[in-house]
């Protein structure tokens, strides 16, 4: 961090003695002016860094990110209780955002369980190798509770519109709380409602008029009996793929996979070879005496959690396209595959990809495979022409009875905020219009380092467009982003700042500097993936152009220079107060401490 409450240098919140009473440190006869205007009345008689008022900082979604910034903001900077005010607006009546929403049968985390925890409290008793869906949410719900991190959840709120108000420097929110409209002002705006819970039906004719049991994998029927039944699975992405073997193993169902692409079947890290074990499956259980070490001895735990990322940022080359890594990566993941296949021609030929591995993002996918040597599942890349009210015709001609339609389709993954989100005045415009974020990203997401968004002021995201998404715990990179976001409240609280808004020509050079590095990356090949909106070609929307360990880097210090900054005094070295640090009328404080030697 950059700021001095993050390095350790005495500020104000560290030393709180203040100016004694009825002192004071200026000298009246001496008017201070800029440029021709008197600033005498707009002095405050307050120690420098004194924040003038409280932001009021509003998250939007109580998922991974929201609960992961609250955190910050609560314990590991608590000095920020002085500067903020907090709110996170949660649509829904329970916190735990993907997690929540998605329950499909076989749901699972494509990321190592022990990294894909909170930081500041990672769980020793995940019962596999790769959590479940329903054991990621029980932590979620757990680790909340026993930090308090509900304590600034409004639930049943849903954020309908925000409206950057310039006068003001703050947005207007338009919200629904328990169906009633309401309005509130925020001087700052996070978005933590993430990508992968914005779910949607798949745009193919006569969907709708089907007559059977419909169900999507982010919004599944867990009343129907689904034994016995001729079940279509739409889509082979992460949720297909997971739901494919559950129902196959379910009695007398007869599955029908739909698929356009084949896409890549794969453990980067065999779970067998890094917990010493034979390799019996690909999700192994940790056993007790692992959860015991895990709990007893925390060293052993961060060790596990340390190897587990170490391999994983290592084998970042394997994403260069036609590097050593690559080829070796791409040779082994077709060799494995062959082999769960049985090596069966017709099988090998139609799911084991030509692309290189990592165009589309990695799947475990424990028994996706073997399902297919099962003789009630079968395979169809013909696509879909139509829907009727018993079947499925696909352009080969053939019409497929079923019973029942799961779409593992995926979400709406444009970035595009699911609130309508207004910002500066369009200069352009005759009109005097305000820029709309969801227009503006209408046809191509560019962000400033995938956490700010061109012309919208004091508006941060958690995994916006160009984030740290294909390669390791996207919850490491929260954890970055929510560090950076504390540093520029704590330097909007402490200057009075009134907006911070990334420049054009940053997100302009950022966007391009991506894009050519993204020219020597696999997720430019040839395949159709929502990394590129769903595209085969097109430039890359989803990924950070670099590595994790680059990304890092880049975000550990702010960029102002990369920023229009608007203050909300007329002079910009205001915040400078009397010329004081609080700590120095404190009798007690150190006032040598930057003497090193």
């Amino acid at each position: 961090m950059s700021t001095n409450m993050m390095n350790g240098n005495h500020t104000a919140t560290e030393y709180p003695g203040g100016q004694p009473s009825g002192t004071s440190h200026r000298n009246d006869s001496q008017p201070a002016t800029t440029n021709g205007f008197d600033l005498s009345d707009l002095f405050e008689d307050i120690p420098a860094y004194t924040p003038r008022r409280k932001l009021k900082v509003v998250t939007v979604g109580a998922g991974f990110s929201g609960l992961l910034f609250a955190h910050k903001l609560q314990h590991q900077y608590p000095d920020m209780q002085n500067m903020i005010e907090h709110k996170i607006l949660e649509c829904r009546t329970e916190l735990g955002g993907t997690w929540l929403v998605n329950t499909y049968p076989g749901i699972q985390c494509d990321v190592p369980a022990h990294i894909y925890a909170f930081p500041f409290d990672p769980n020793p008793d995940w019962s596999h190798f790769y959590a479940s869906g329903k054991e990621i949410h029980e932590y979620l719900v757990r680790t909340t509770k026993k930090w308090n991190l509900d304590r600034d959840i409004q639930f049943s709120t849903r954020l309908q519109e925000a409206r950057w108000i310039a006068d003001r420097g703050q947005y207007k929110l338009t919200l629904l709380k328990d169906e009633k409209e309401e309005v509130e002002y925020a001087d700052v705006l996070v978005s933590g409602q993430g990508i992968l819970n914005n779910w949607k039906w798949p745009s193919i004719p006569g969907l709708h008029d089907f007559k059977g049991e419909k169900t999507h994998s982010a919004y599944w029927n867990h009343v129907h009996d689904y034994s016995n039944k001729r079940v279509a699975v739409i889509g082979n992405g992460s949720s297909g793929i997971q739901i494919i073997p559950q129902m196959a193993k379910l009695p007398g169902t007869t599955i029908i996979s739909f698929q356009r692409k084949p896409t890549y079947i794969y453990y980067r890290m065999p779970p067998s070879k890094l917990l010493g074990r034979p390799n019996i499956s690909g999700n192994p259980e940790y056993t007790e005496e692992d959860r015991r070490k895990f709990r007893e001895e925390p060293g052993a735990h961060r060790a596990h959690r340390r190897l587990l990322v170490h391999r994983i940022n290592k084998a970042f080359k394997m994403f260069v396209k036609d590097s050593p890594q690559s080829e070796e990566a791409t040779r082994l993941a077709r060799e494995q595959m062959a082999e769960k296949l049985n090596h069966d021609p017709r099988l090998c030929k139609a799911l084991i990809p030509e692309w290189s591995l990592g165009c589309r993002r990695i799947t475990p996918g424990e028994g996706y495979l073997e399902s297919f040597l099962r003789d009630n599942v079968h395979l169809t890349q013909s696509h879909i022409k139509q829907i009727k009210a018993n079947s499925i015709l696909t352009e080969d001609g053939t019409e497929h009875e079923v019973d029942v339609i799961v779409c593992a389709t995926g979400f709406e993954v444009s970035f595009r905020p699911q609130f309508k989100l207004y910002g500066t005045q369009d200069k352009e415009s005759h009109s005097g219009e305000q820029y709309e974020l969801g227009k503006l990203w209408e046809d191509e997401a560019e962000s400033y380092m995938s956490i700010c968004a061109p012309h919208m002021p004091s508006y941060f995201m958690f995994g916006g467009p160009n984030a740290v998404i294909a390669h390791g715990s996207l919850i490491e990179a929260f954890n970055w982003t929510a560090d950076y976001i504390v540093s520029w409240l704590y330097k909007m609280a402490t200057e009075n700042i009134k907006s911070v808004t990334p420049r054009q020509d940053a997100i302009d050079e950022f966007v391009a500097y991506g894009d050519q590095v993204h020219k020597g990356l696999v997720w430019t090949d040839k395949c159709q993936s929502w990394y590129k909106k769903n595209r085969v070609d097109g430039r890359v929307t989803a990924c950070f152009g670099g590595s994790a360990m680059l990304y890092k880097q880049l975000i550990s210090n702010l960029r102002p220079e990369d920023f229009e900054v608007e203050y909300r005094e007329r002079n910009r070295f205001m915040f400078m107060g009397n010329g004081f640090m609080d700590f120095e009328f404190d009798d007690e404080a150190d006032l040598a401490w930057y003497i090193e030697r």
